[in-house]
């Protein structure tokens, strides 16, 4: 099913929800149709959302960042979504991601400071481990380290 025949919650879930992973990726999400998701009661159950390679943008993080659906996210795959370090302070000061350990960031737009305003926030105790580029992943507990891929 491709973007233009996606007009529910269900239309993005299909083929796409095994048990509590949705993979959503690649399937051009745009804000209005990332909506449905974060209005569907489904979401709830989900705790591995892979949202990669889509069209969020930073007001699409905003909205997650505020969605009180995804409470029992874990993994949360946000690479190449257009988002910029204003995306991540809007994600850093989220109070609906309490169970968020593990983010990927690949291929967006950050700078730092974002990165920085995760690794620093208040909110997201759980967090633990996120990807910025290949091969970089910073651990809360460890810092930064390198792992040439390839």
């Amino acid at each position: 099913m491709n973007k233009t025949q996606m007009q529910t919650a269900e239309d993005i879930y299909e083929g796409r929800l095994r048990g509590n992973q949705l993979i959503a990726s690649g399937i051009s999400l745009t804000l209005g149709l990332a909506r449905l998701l974060w209005a569907s009661e489904k979401i709830k159950n989900v705790s591995w959302l892979d949202l990669a390679d889509n069209q969020l943008g930073d007001d699409g993080l905003l909205e997650l960042a505020n969605c009180d659906q995804l409470v029992n996210v874990q993994y949360l795959n946000l690479n190449k979504n257009e988002i910029t370090d204003k995306g991540l302070f809007f994600l850093s000061e989220s109070k609906n991601l309490p169970n968020l350990k593990r983010l990927h960031l690949k291929n967006n737009l950050i700078e730092g400071g974002g990165i920085m305003a995760l690794f620093n926030s208040s909110t997201l105790n759980s967090l633990s481990t996120f990807q910025v580029h290949d091969g970089w992943t910073c651990k809360k507990m460890d810092g930064w380290r390198y792992n040439p891929q390839g």
